[in-house]
């Protein structure tokens, strides 16, 4: 019998090799694929600057057969990358707790009431004007005998001065700054004042035009009224309690600022 050729080949050795690619070619392109993985990888732990991208970003996806891409500045990416900045921001604006702010007042009440104390040491001595302190507030007193004649609303005396050096005060603050007149139960009726509504309101704002007559005192802080004799603070029974409800008041707000 003979023996062909295809019989001879049903061996190991005699064994087609299989059609396809070569082994060394797999392993490259494993490879490469690493390669590629690690270099997206790279790309997005870095800071892209936006021209040298444009500018490599043809000749790479000619390398891969892709047209290249068309780069835009997202303007959501823009702000997403902004916005921890933006809230910490926020956070350090935001209003400070409960807690701090009652701090912050006993701090700043300290501080401004030494202020006051320090440039009207003789005028409190001489009780030409009362120091007082009430939750928020820091409130100048000036008797009317003090600051004003019976039934008028000019000031008088030194007390111009002494509004002077107040002004130069509340100008290195920040609070609000509210100016109120009050007077007596005992009516009255002039020519220049129909009742004690205008007197005590005049005297208010006599007191607001001399404060702002300091050039650093922000008017817009700085408010007058006249509550007439609605809010007494002694009997009117009695003239030493009349005397003591015929009076202007500088109330300052403690504001509760770091």
């Amino acid at each position: 019998m003979a023996i062909t050729s295809d019989a001879i080949g049903t061996g190991e050795s005699g064994r087609k090799k299989p059609k396809g690619a070569p082994v060394w070619l797999v392993t490259f392109a494993d490879l490469m694929a690493l390669l590629f993985a690690l270099f997206v990888l790279i790309i997005s732990f870095s800071e892209i600057d936006s021209d040298s991208f444009r500018r490599n970003a043809g000749p790479m996806a000619e390398a891969f057969n892709q047209p290249p891409p068309i780069f835009t500045r997202s303007k959501e990416s823009a702000s997403s990358a902004s916005k921890p900045v933006q809230q910490k921001l926020e956070r350090e604006n935001e209003a400070p707790s409960e807690n701090e702010a009652s701090y912050l007042r006993t701090v700043q009440r300290g501080k401004l009431s030494n202020q006051v104390r320090s440039a009207l040491g003789d005028e409190l001595r001489a009780g030409v004007v009362e120091l007082d302190i009430k939750d928020r507030f820091i409130i100048l007193r000036f008797p009317a005998r003090t600051t004003f004649a019976l039934g008028n609303s000019d000031l008088v005396g030194s007390i111009g001065g002494t509004l002077d050096r107040i002004a130069d005060v509340l100008a290195r603050t920040n609070g609000e700054i509210f100016i109120s007149g009050h007077t007596d139960d005992r009516p009255i009726a002039t020519s220049r004042f129909r009742s004690n509504w205008d007197l005590s309101s005049a005297r208010a704002v006599s007191v607001v035009h001399r404060l702002l007559r300091h050039p650093n005192l922000n008017r817009a802080r700085v408010s007058a009224v006249g509550y007439a004799d609605t809010r007494p603070i002694s009997g009117n029974d009695t003239a030493d309690g009349r005397a003591e409800n015929r009076r202007v008041e500088i109330k300052v707000e403690i504001p509760a600022t770091r």
